[in-house]
């Protein structure tokens, strides 16, 4: 019986082991989730409610309404540029930098504003990967938190002072862009909405795929899609356009 002691001495430390290895690793994947996965949800969410909102529900009477000013217009824009910041944190640094699945779909949905074409040309919400990288970095700053050093976007009244100055106010795509939602009718005088369509599909597949790996939703209910895109449109058009897309990109 002399080694029964041995025995379950080695199998406390084995267990000792796993279960402390168990619980960095629910410590490392609690300080994943919240540095970069709940602030990219919590952007892609925004962006894409108020896509569908201004496009599906005549959300652009109420923002008229709410920003007499037409501030909503840079309030747009910038959780478009949000979305670039944070997109590109998470496939930095979060735990989703291998998933296929993940990859695609925000490579969609930046592909959605880069690609031009002569049935999608250079103008509104068009902005090459160079720009969005560009813009993303603009937008995310770091603070000390929980964490050390930790990822945030700036607010949207520093935001406001940043595109009013150069290089930003000289930026042609981000002047378009703004013009484009300022004055705009109704949807059907946005041009490039159909960026802002295309990019609402990949953003909720993104959002779904994503709530149900984390357990959770930031959203009660099913989120409908924009109608005015048509997925197997988008799909087959971007991959005709990649071509052309990289070869501007390069240029740029």
């Amino acid at each position: 019986m002399q080694w029964v002691i041995p025995v379950a001495t080695a199998a406390w430390a084995i267990w000792t082991w796993a279960h402390n290895h168990e619980r960095e690793r629910q410590h490392e994947r609690t300080r994943m989730a919240a540095l970069y996965v709940s602030p990219f949800l919590s952007a892609c969410e925004e962006l894409q409610s108020r896509i569908f909102k201004i496009l599906e529900l005549g959300g652009l009477d109420a923002l008229r309404k709410r920003y007499p000013d037409g501030a909503y217009a840079e309030e747009t824009f910038y959780l478009i540029v949000r979305f670039f910041g944070w997109s590109a944190a998470v496939n930095r640094y979060g735990p989703y930098t291998q998933d296929a699945e993940v990859i695609r779909l925000i490579t969609g949905c930046r592909r959605a504003f880069s690609t031009s074409s002569l049935n999608r040309p250079v103008g509104p919400f068009n902005f090459f990967i160079p720009e969005q990288k560009a813009l993303g970095k603009v937008v995310m700053h770091s603070l000390e938190g929980e964490f050390g050093r930790e990822l945030d976007t700036i607010s949207f009244y520093d935001f406001q002072e940043l595109i009013a100055t150069p290089p930003l106010s000289d930026s042609e795509s981000v002047k378009q862009t703004l013009d484009a939602m300022r004055n705009a009718k109704n949807i059907n005088d946005i041009m490039g909405r159909e960026r802002l369509a295309d990019a609402q599909v990949y953003l909720v597949d993104l959002l779904t795929y994503l709530e149900a790996l984390e357990g959770y939703s930031l959203f009660a209910g099913d989120r409908r899609k924009c109608a005015s895109s048509n997925e197997e449109r988008v799909v087959t058009g971007l991959r005709a356009d990649i071509a052309e897309e990289e070869l501007v990109a390069i240029e740029a």
